[in-house]
């Protein structure tokens, strides 16, 4: 038996460990993830630029709302503005219209199957989070404790990068997908309050169109459960938003205590 000395062992142990590490770090390096911040920026700039999104004070989209499980179908129109109102209203034919939204204080919902009532505790904390305009609207990082990229995924037959998002003051999480082709974000998934109880909805968004120099999605599918919920927006219009349009609904002011 032929014996090797230990120090000759340790040495040719480290050149092969050497040599291994040069072989691999190109694979590995090509592996690496982009920064969550690099990938939204990268969809900003395929979206319009960062400053064409800067200067926006609100944004208004008119378009349909289908439920095609429930055969239904609603005109909807949808309004946000900075630094934290937005407001939905949806009109239902044979049932009537659901209104939700915030002013930035209180957040209601208001619809002809439960009747108005005001948004409280989780729903109250989804609410705010969901009208903070810059930070929806362009995911300014000063609004996260973190944010990571943890994976390159197949999202909506795409290749996508899923990035998790941490936000502030909530700690609310939730995950975006940005496509690895177009950069632009495709899709989303987080978990929400409502009456109902805590749900998950996956939103995929689609079909990307210019309106004054920068790109919306004018398709969007949101499912919860067994529900899938489509909205096709055909208009949108920008800095043209009356704060009218986050006025607290006539039914909601009884309910607020003074």
């Amino acid at each position: 038996m032929v014996r090797t000395s230990p120090r000759f062992s340790l040495r040719t142990l480290a050149m092969a460990a050497t040599f291994a590490a040069l072989v691999t770090a190109p694979a590995l390096h090509a592996q690496a993830l982009p920064a969550a911040t690099d990938l939204v920026a990268k969809h900003l700039a395929a979206a319009g630029g960062a400053e064409a999104f800067k200067s926006l004070k609100s944004v208004r989209q008119v378009g349909v709302m289908e439920m095609p499980s429930m055969g239904l179908q609603a005109q909807a129109e949808n309004f946000a503005a900075a630094p934290n109102k937005m407001s939905m209203k949806a009109s239902i034919a044979g049932i009537g219209e659901i209104i939700s939204g915030t002013n930035g204080e209180v957040a209601w919902q208001v619809n002809p199957m439960q009747g108005p009532r005001l948004l409280e505790e989780k729903e109250l904390v989804d609410a705010r989070d969901a009208a903070d305009f810059y930070g929806n609207l362009m995911m300014d990082p000063d609004r996260f404790s973190k944010m990571e990229t943890v994976g390159l995924v197949t999202f909506a037959g795409e290749q996508a990068y899923q990035v998790k998002f941490t936000r502030k003051g909530s700690g609310k999480e939730s995950t975006q997908y940005f496509s690895a082709t177009s950069g632009l974000l495709i899709g989303s998934e987080a978990t929400q309050e409502s009456a109902m109880g805590t749900t998950t909805m996956v939103t995929v968004l689609g079909d990307y169109k210019d309106f004054g120099g920068r790109k919306f999605p004018t398709r969007s599918e949101a499912t919860v459960g067994p529900t899938k919920i489509v909205l096709k927006i055909n208009e949108v219009s920008v800095n043209d938003v009356p704060d009218t349009a986050f006025s607290v609904p006539d039914a909601v002011k009884p309910l607020i205590r003074k």
